[in-house]
């Protein structure tokens, strides 16, 4: 879908879900249109929750690595402003045989021992905000 036909179509969805209360499920790759979109938003990785969150509070500060990394790649409409861009290395493991420990491990910057062997939980790390990473407090 073009850009102004995509646009035209989001606006529809929000003023419907303003006049009739309506809840969706949106589903998308563009963290901008989900920006756009949700209150709450869910990240995931090959299959698995990894943060659910408030969308203000995502966007402003993600918690699990790969989220980070998915939120340096949205591009800043200033050419002025930089965003560090962080760059996943290696090839995503299959969902059908998922790695052993945290699913997301064999390409995370921050992976430590442990994430290998132990699957972390996703838990409230804050009221409302949840995180599935064993190096998020």
């Amino acid at each position: 879908m073009d850009v102004s036909n995509q646009s035209h179509e989001l606006n529809i969805l929000q003023d419907l879900k303003a006049e009739f209360k309506l809840t969706y499920l949106f589903v998308a790759h563009n963290m901008s249109v989900v920006e756009h979109i949700a209150d709450r938003v869910g990240v995931m990785y090959l299959g698995k929750l990894v943060e659910v969150a408030p969308r203000s509070e995502l966007f402003r500060n993600p918690r699990h690595p790969y989220t980070k990394a998915l939120m340096s790649a949205i591009p800043v409409p200033d050419p002025r402003l930089k965003r560090e861009r962080i760059i996943l290395k290696g090839d995503v493991p299959s969902p059908l045989k998922p790695p052993a420990g945290c699913r997301f491990h064999t390409r995370c910057p921050e992976a430590i021992e442990r994430c290998k062997s132990e699957e972390p939980l996703l838990r409230e790390t804050s009221t409302g905000y949840w995180t599935s990473c064993l190096l998020v407090n």
